[in-house]
């Protein structure tokens, strides 16, 4: 079952003594989540608090025998060939022009919820997903790690 921001107002409401209006409460937790994932983006560790452990960025090792695709270079390569009129690789004939960029770099930065001092039952069904999209906080980290060079060293190496 899946909670949303009114759900958490509706129990919120019925419980405090005196509430504020739903208005409110939702910039208040948006202000909240902003002002979390800003603290977490210079490189320290939140903790949840409530027996939940800490959410911080880590920086993780690419491991050479596996490459992953870098969609984003790939895709505009691919564009690139078919403006040109080339033909895209197509695996069931094993014809045309290869199109996948691979990612060369030795590490990687991703957000990591440190379960193992979690204290909840059943927490290996659970995941943090951190939000994506142009005002996502996973853009943000991107930006971050795209925008400074040096950027990765604010994180701790898992």
């Amino acid at each position: 079952m899946s909670y949303t921001l009114r759900d958490v107002y509706k129990t919120y409401s019925t419980e405090a003594k005196k509430p504020v209006d739903s208005l409110t409460f939702r910039n208040i937790c948006s202000e909240f989540n902003i002002g979390i994932m800003d603290y977490i983006l210079e490189g320290k560790e939140f903790n949840l608090g409530n027996n939940l452990s800490s959410i911080s960025i880590t920086r993780q090792d690419r491991d050479p025998r596996n490459p992953r695709i870098d969609w984003g270079e790939s895709n505009k390569y691919r564009k690139e060939l078919l403006a040109e009129g080339k033909n895209i690789y197509d695996a069931s004939t094993g014809k045309g022009e290869q199109w996948f960029i691979y990612h060369t770099d030795p590490f990687y930065c991703k957000f990591y919820w440190n379960k193992g001092k979690c204290k909840i039952k059943n927490k290996s069904v659970y995941r943090f997903d951190a939000t994506r999209g142009v005002k996502g906080n996973k853009e943000k980290l991107i930006n971050l790690l795209k925008g400074d060079e040096l950027a990765y060293l604010r994180f701790k190496k898992k």
